[in-house]
């Protein structure tokens, strides 16, 4: 049976990475096995998160080329889930190979990936153009988008409105708001775009500091984390109940 496919979206410093990494983590301790791709083809965004090195002989190029359906053993475990797995770029590698990824290699990786897992979380990227993310937009059964609240986040949405109608995913979508830090008003935020927000996500102080030290904001246990976490929790138990999320 093939995975449900999960992609997150937003524009820059939206919270995407954050939200796909402890979604995953969510879903994991939901006894799902759950894959973790990254459309990040510059660095491994995702070894940051989990404090671990991807070995060249892994990773999503090595994993974008093979042509065995079999590609479990591309995505490395992650160690502080055992049933959690995911896929970016490796540690050391040609910053050459990320113009060698194209649309049908991709379409290819997901859909052997989707054999392999009960669940796929795509990390989107806020640019249209990026193959890995407008593939997993095209598949995804659900896109939540995420929303840091500003003038910026406004004009990022709006300016792929089109692209939304293009592809026919507007009736994926599911907005989620990050509440700011008391640098821009959430409800003006929410009266501009005119967009149903069903969870809303609060602002995690040390976010930056617990990443940076490869510790997922749902593995730690301040009061604020587990705020976070609980949300993520209630999304996780919508989408393993089978009811739309």
């Amino acid at each position: 049976m093939s995975a449900k496919i999960y992609t997150i979206w937003g524009g820059n410093s939206s919270g995407k990475t954050t939200f796909a990494v402890n979604l995953a983590c969510a879903l994991a301790k939901q006894d799902k096995l759950v894959g973790l791709i990254s459309s990040n083809l510059i660095y491994g965004e995702l070894q940051t998160y989990f404090g671990e090195d991807v070995p060249a002989e892994k990773g999503i190029f090595e994993a974008l080329i093979k042509e065995s359906p079999n590609i479990g053993e591309m995505f490395p475990e992650c160690g502080q889930s055992k049933n959690l797995f995911y896929l970016c770029v490796p540690t050391l590698y040609s910053g050459l190979l990320c113009d060698t990824v194209g649309i049908l290699n991709v379409e290819r990786l997901l859909n052997n990936a989707s054999l392999m897992f009960d669940m796929l979380i795509i990390d989107g990227a806020s640019e249209i153009n990026n193959p890995i993310s407008s593939v997993g937009l095209w598949l995804a059964d659900r896109i939540f988008i995420l929303h840091r609240p500003s003038i910026r986040a406004q004009l990022w949405y709006r300016s792929v409105s089109e692209f939304i109608l293009e592809l026919h995913i507007g009736d994926k979508q599911i907005h989620i708001l990050r509440t700011s830090n008391g640098d821009f008003d959430d409800r003006l935020y929410q009266t501009m775009t005119e967009l149903p927000f069903p969870w809303e996500l609060p602002h995690v102080k040390c976010a930056g500091e617990l990443e940076n030290a490869g510790t997922p904001l749902y593995f730690f246990r301040d009061r604020s984390c587990r705020r976070y976490s609980k949300v993520l929790e209630q999304i996780a138990h919508k989408i393993c109940g089978g009811g739309k999320p």
